[in-house]
């Protein structure tokens, strides 16, 4: 199946919503787990240190009420934040690339240290 190449602002509202939720759950697998580095590098604007301080302030929150608030208190960050990593989605708001997969993509174009 072709690519449909629709970024987060061309998708309809229900589809956008799929996206924010999906994004929000691997969002905070990262911030949890592994770490954020990728988007550090990608991410100009102050989207990552709203979107954290809102989960440093909820941290007794269980992972489905964290993602219910991001959605709710900062979903205007979350989708700035997909307008920069340029994530392209099919019609229902899943990116044409799994996120891991796109994570591990962007660990390997980063520029290696010595």
């Amino acid at each position: 199946m072709a690519a449909s190449n629709t970024t987060i602002d061309q998708l309809n509202e229900t589809a956008q919503h799929t996206a924010l939720e999906t994004f929000a759950k691997f969002y905070l697998d990262r911030f949890f787990g592994a770490g954020l580095d990728v988007f550090s590098q990608i991410v100009t604007q102050g989207n990552l240190a709203d979107i954290n301080h809102y989960l440093l302030d909820n941290q007794p929150l269980t992972r489905e009420e964290l993602t219910a608030g991001l959605l709710t208190n900062r979903s205007g960050n979350l989708l700035d934040l997909l307008k920069q990593v340029k994530v392209t989605f099919n019609a229902q708001g899943a990116p044409e690339t799994p996120w891991n997969d796109w994570y591990a993509d962007q660990i390997d174009g980063l520029p290696q240290g010595l």
